[in-house]
């Protein structure tokens, strides 16, 4: 299983307030665990050195991860 780096991001959106490190199946079950950490703050999820879900990433949003963001 892949490691994760959760990045619950503060208000200005760039700097993270909180990190949690997970070992997760994939990257949607990342993004789902981040939804949840997250709780309607903005949010990064990383694999290594890549950007899965969040600002930095080319990554487009999923239909799933888009329902259950809210959107």
């Amino acid at each position: 299983m892949p490691d994760y780096e959760i990045r619950v991001l503060n208000d200005d959106r760039y700097s993270a307030a909180t990190i949690h490190e997970r070992s997760l199946m994939d990257d949607e079950a990342a993004i789902h665990a981040a939804i949840r950490l997250a709780a309607g703050a903005p949010f990064e999820v990383w694999r290594d050195l890549d950007c899965v879900y969040g600002l930095a990433s080319a990554r487009p949003l999923t239909h799933g991860a888009l329902l259950a963001a809210g959107g």
